[in-house]
């Protein structure tokens, strides 16, 4: 007598989004593929990514998954909302997921500072690509399931809008660390750039750094009248972690938190 496969009505899966929802794996290659869609004054060409890993270590998956190797599929895009800007730059509800925030750990508060001498330009900054193959990275679908991050809202076609969208991004690179791990966050480069400086100084700075205004949350804080109780500087002040002297300057203290 053959074994009946179980029925249920749960835990149905998303056959594009494949079995795996977690795991690390050392990057291997990133080939693409021109693919051409539609026809007549319709036809629009795509890049296809292809994410190649190999030795693979499952964390979640929506169903069991036996082999050494995955693949990643996502359309090339210069946008940030698109799947390959998650990939790149996480969600907007948090920017601390994504390979380029993940990368971006490594550096200094100057060398991420425009306005400094060490400032290190994007374009020089590791790359995906060109400096990780070989590398254990590690990557989780945005899918607000069991604890993942939230989905961004990307545009779909079929819908003619957007709608909130499952999509790959990186979380973990071997060397460097996890999404919000010990490298320079958001937060930790405001407070680096408040100190010795007035509220005018800090927020024409501050509004302009590309790791901070990847921060949602943040950025509006900053962006509020100082007297404001949620502004960032009144936070700063009223937890004690800055003082202001006669001359508007703000001070780190020394108290810990």
């Amino acid at each position: 007598m053959t074994e009946e496969a179980e029925v249920t009505t749960r835990g149905l899966i998303e056959t594009d989004l494949g079995p795996l929802r977690k795991f690390t794996g050392v990057l291997d290659s990133m080939p693409t593929e021109k693919q051409t869609y539609g026809e007549g004054e319709k036809t629009r060409t795509t890049t296809r990514i292809f994410v190649n890993t190999k030795e693979i270590e499952v964390i979640e998956a929506a169903e069991p998954y036996h082999f050494p190797i995955y693949t990643i599929q996502v359309s090339l895009s210069n946008r940030k909302k698109s799947r390959w800007g998650v990939f790149s730059e996480g969600t907007p509800k948090d920017r601390t997921i994504g390979f380029n925030n993940v990368a971006d750990q490594q550096y200094t508060a100057e060398q991420l500072d425009r306005d400094s001498a060490e400032y290190i330009k994007p374009v020089d900054r590791m790359d995906c690509k060109r400096d990780c193959i070989g590398k254990r990275l590690g990557f989780v679908l945005t899918d607000g399931e069991d604890g993942r991050p939230e989905p961004a809202d990307l545009y779909d076609g079929r819908l003619d809008a957007d709608k909130p969208t499952a999509a790959w991004t990186v979380y973990e690179i071997e060397g460097i660390g996890v999404a919000g791990g010990q490298g320079v966050s958001p937060m930790d480069l405001a407070m680096d750039m408040l100190d010795g400086k007035t509220l005018a100084e800090f927020n024409a700075k501050a509004l302009a750094n590309p790791i901070i205004r990847n921060d949602t949350p943040l950025l509006q804080a900053i962006g509020m009248p100082p007297t404001a109780p949620n502004s960032f500087a009144n936070t700063m002040l009223v937890a004690k972690k800055f003082v202001q002297d006669e001359q508007g300057i703000f001070h780190k203290t020394e108290i810990p938190f």
